[in-house]
């Protein structure tokens, strides 16, 4: 089907239903583009090739004066192929040509007509079945339209077809089109819903369009077949870019036939957009009768918006074309005069009013467009629509003081870190950096000089961001953003005695009557203080109180919610509450992207995914795994990519897939060659777990109680693997590991106390000591580490008491080491134990290719039986193979006969 006619099943089968039996006359109406004329010749086309004759005239705007001319055109044609004309010869007052007969005139021109009319018909007839097509019936003569009328109710075996926009019709055709409304058939030409635009640009370019293209054209099109196959042609045009000349003369035609208080007002109705309210077009003292008119020509739509009516220009093109036209100057003051009407009405409505002061430029007042612009820039960001804060910010910076231009600067900056582009943001920071000292601003310059610190610091240029630090080791915390600039990089890179003062200078730097910021920052480092003084239930309170404070509504900024949430989130864990911490992780994940610190935003899922493991639930861990991995790619910044796939190695590990911890892990160490200790911990993690499961020697990290509270997730696994490390090989090592792990958080919170019952339960041979460790994690909610010290406390004692609930629970977790060595030892009790068919850790098809070999089928057979191809077959079987710790196939068919049958 051609690209035209897609969308319009309902009146091709109306249409190729009245070419079973031709007669009649069927109306096609709509605007221009809508698709009439491909409609109509995609259905001459069909009447050809089913030997119908077919014939064709149009209408034309500067035929206007030429009586009947698309009637002359139509059945012309049809002359050559005639040799007996009798009965035609008054066609000879509408075709010249010698052959007719001459007709004798009546002297009543009525009757003339009349007699015109009727040869007109019968020459039609002759050559039925026939459909007789005239395009474009709105620019026809009068006597033109009273002919295609008289060829409808008057021909057999003849159906009449014309096309004609409603919005141009004059009495003559609404008259007929009355007729046919009562009398035959008018299809109305609605615009194309979104799936058929799609598909007609998937013809056009014989390729799935890309999303961004296609969305743009879908947007501007509005359904319109002209226009969408115009913009597709076209070739990828972005929503500033030009209107193809075909959508342009179309919308010209309509405008420029508008009076002038119409086309006046429709310009400003483009320009207006989304403020375009009856309350507006009032104070612009606009005329009802113009608004009525453009109205009922369809160049306007109206619609009620609570108490209000909104207006619109009914077609996106519609509205380009007419600002398009419209000179610099005249748009800016038509954005003028819009927003001081705005003004008037609302003026704290920012989103109406900041599209205008951004296109007004000089016709508006400078301080009230950079307020306007910079709270519209910061909405924006806050909504994750980074580019159009971009666009509000650096209009904004055109015209503001050096102070406020600063602070557009740092915004820029953030927008372009959410938009995964860091030297861009450098760049609005290091020129905001520069117009603030060139101009004495101290607080904005020491937050700008964080800002690059830390970036730089993303971006392992660790000692260009002290050099930078040094500047402003000694600023005040006057200013809640410097505060917790400062105080990241000093959990990053400072000492603990040095965390301990700042924490200790927040704490005491704001009361209750500080602004709302700075009392969540006091919260927050009354929280830190606490935590380093091992105060640990009291830490949660503060930081929670300091979680309270951020959420108040005069906190535009994300940042601080975010960022104060995670810490929430890690003590949590250390405290015990395993789903609070969770929850904690998952609000973070909600509230939106820390767009300050790359780190920060893959920090979020890698707490999350910490909480959702030591819940009993790696795959909903890995989810949030594969969603940071997203994240710090997007970044470009290494130090977050580090954390986040070391978090997977150690997933990896847990889910006994072996080989691809060990690449993940690798991975993670070239991406940043020369990590700090906050990364060395969860590195170390990670190279444990798989040492552990391998049998073979712990790496030796050192471990530096200097950033212990940046990553506690990371440090207090660390300190359990190796603890189980050391215990399984005697490394004094990883004991050591341990040992100052434990020491860091003496005394201990929940977690670690039950950590260190396992442990001390473990190296004693203590059955109490792991029985009370089970208890402990099964109050706290860490499903895993509950099942895994049961497991233990059961191979310690040989008893055999909820073993199927512990594999249950390995299993759901998807913990591969740990299940199989449960079933390991339960086969050593002679207990045999099934896992459901649908859980474990295999996947459903795994398990079904693993099934199928344990009851001695070859992998030709299973390819075969599953439909699958051998290959697919071979992959499935080296997975299972690793994620159960198996080598032969002999006991992979063992393990299938135990498990799957």
């Amino acid at each position: 089907m051609k690209p035209q006619v897609i969308g319009r099943d309902r009146e091709l089968a109306v249409l190729t239903g009245q070419l079973e039996r031709p007669g009649g006359t069927v109306l096609l109406c709509g605007e221009a583009g809508i698709g009439k004329s491909a409609l109509a010749h995609h259905v001459l086309d069909l009447a050809a090739a089913k030997g119908i004759t077919a014939l064709r005239g149009q209408a034309h705007p500067l035929h206007a004066g030429l009586a009947y001319a698309p009637i002359v055109a139509a059945v012309r044609p049809l002359l050559a192929e005639l040799t007996e004309f009798d009965g035609l010869a008054h066609l000879g007052t509408l075709l010249a040509d010698p052959r007719l007969p001459a007709a004798t005139p009546t002297g009543d021109a009525e009757l003339d007509r009349t007699h015109m009319f009727e040869a007109v018909a019968r020459l039609v007839e002759r050559f039925a079945p026939a459909v007789f097509f005239v395009d474009d019936l709105h620019w026809a003569d009068r006597g033109t339209v009273e002919l295609v009328h008289y060829l409808g109710r008057n021909t057999a075996g003849v159906l009449v077809l014309a096309a004609y926009r409603p919005g141009e019709a004059d009495s003559t055709l609404d008259d007929l089109a009355v007729t046919v409304r009562r009398e035959g058939t008018e299809l109305a030409l609605a615009p194309l819903p979104d799936d058929a635009v799609a598909e007609i640009a998937q013809t056009l370019l014989s390729a799935t369009p890309e999303p961004v293209f296609l969305r743009d054209v879908t947007r501007r099109a509005k359904g319109v077949p002209l226009f969408v196959t115009a913009l597709v042609q076209g070739g990828g045009f972005t929503p500033a870019g030009a209107v193809p000349t075909i959508v342009r003369d179309v919308v010209l035609g309509r405008l420029r036939r508008l009076g002038e208080q119409e086309r006046a007002l429709a310009e400003i109705i483009a320009v207006a957009g989304e403020a375009a309210t009856d309350e507006l077009l009032r104070s612009l003292d606009t005329t009802a009768d113009a608004l009525r008119q453009l109205i009922v020509d369809g160049l306007i739509t109206e619609r009620p918006v609570g108490r209000r009516m909104a207006y619109q220009v009914a077609h996106p093109l519609y509205a380009e074309v007419a600002y398009a036209e419209m000179t610099i100057g005249e748009r800016r003051q038509a954005h003028a005069t819009v927003l001081e009407a705005v003004e008037r009405i609302d003026p704290d409505d920012v989103l109406a009013l900041a599209p205008h002061y951004r296109e007004a430029a000089s016709a508006a007042h400078p301080a009230r467009a950079v307020a306007v612009m910079a709270e519209a820039g910061e909405r924006a960001s806050a909504m994750r629509a980074f580019d159009e804060a971009i666009r509000y910010f650096d209009a904004a910076i055109e015209l503001a003081e050096p102070q406020q231009a600063v602070r557009l600067l740092e915004g820029v900056g953030r927008a372009h870190m959410s938009l995964g582009d860091p030297d861009a943001a450098a760049a609005a920071w290091t020129r905001g950096a520069r117009l603030a000292e060139r101009h004495d601003l101290a607080i904005p310059l020491a937050l700008l000089r964080f800002r690059l610190a830390m970036l730089d610091s993303e971006r392992q240029d660790a000692p260009s961001a002290g050099d930078r630090l040094a500047d402003v080791r000694d600023v005040s915390l006057e200013s809640a953003e410097v505060a917790i600039q400062k105080f990241i990089y000093t959990m990053r890179f400072g000492t603990l005695d040095d965390a301990k003062q700042l924490s200790a200078e927040m704490a005491a730097a704001s009361g209750v009557t500080h602004p709302v910021a700075a009392r969540a920052v006091t919260h927050f480092g009354q929280a830190i203080l606490l935590v380093m003084d091992k105060r640990f239930a009291e830490s949660v309170e503060q930081a929670e109180a300091a979680v309270d404070a951020a959420r108040d509504s005069d906190i535009e900024s994300p940042f601080y919610l975010q960022y104060f949430l995670l810490y929430v989130s890690i003590l949590r864990l250390l405290n015990g509450d395993v789903a609070g911490s969770a929850g904690s992780a998952r609000e973070a994940v909600r509230t939106g992207a820390l767009v300050e610190l790359p780190a920060l935003a893959c920090f979020e899922h890698y707490s999350l995914a910490g909480a959702l493991y030591v819940a009993g639930d790696i795959e909903a861990a890995f989810a949030e795994v594969d969603a940071g991995v997203t994240a710090a790619r997007k970044s470009q910044a290494p130090r977050c990519l580090v954390r986040i796939l070391a978090m997977r190695a150690f997933l990896l590990a847990e889910r006994g897939e072996l080989s691809a911890a060990a690449a993940a892990l690798a991975e993670a160490r070239t991406a940043y060659p020369a990590p700090d200790q906050t990364l060395m911990d969860v590195l170390a993690l990670a190279a444990t777990a798989i040492a552990l499961y391998l049998d073979e020697p712990c790496p030796s990290t050192p471990f530096d109680e200097s950033r212990t509270y940046s990553d506690v997730f990371a440090v207090t696994m660390r300190g359990l693997y190796a603890g189980l490390a050391g215990l399984n090989t005697g490394d004094p090592a990883p004991a050591a590991a341990h040992a100052a792990a434990r020491r860091l958080f003496d005394p201990q919170p929940p977690l670690m106390a039950a950590i260190g019952s396992r442990l001390d339960g473990l190296r004693l041979r203590d059955a109490s000591l792991l029985a009370d460790a089970v208890s402990r994690f099964e109050a706290m909610g860490a499903t895993v580490l509950s099942a895994q010290a049961a497991l233990e406390h059961s191979e310690l004692t040989g008893s055999a008491d909820g073993l199927p609930e512990i594999i249950d629970a390995l299993t759901r977790a998807g913990a591969a080491h740990w299940v199989n060595r449960a079933r390991r030892h339960a086969r050593t009790l002679g207990i045999r134990v099934r896992a459901a068919r649908q859980a474990g850790v295999l996947t459903r098809r795994e398990s079904d290719v693993v099934r199928l070999l344990g009851e001695g089928l070859s992998n030709a057979d299973i390819a075969g039986r599953l439909f699958l191809s051998g290959r697919t077959v071979e992959t499935h079987l080296r997975s299972s193979y690793a994620k159960l710790g198996l080598s032969t196939r002999v006991a992979l068919a063992r393990w299938a006969a135990e498990n799957l049958s």
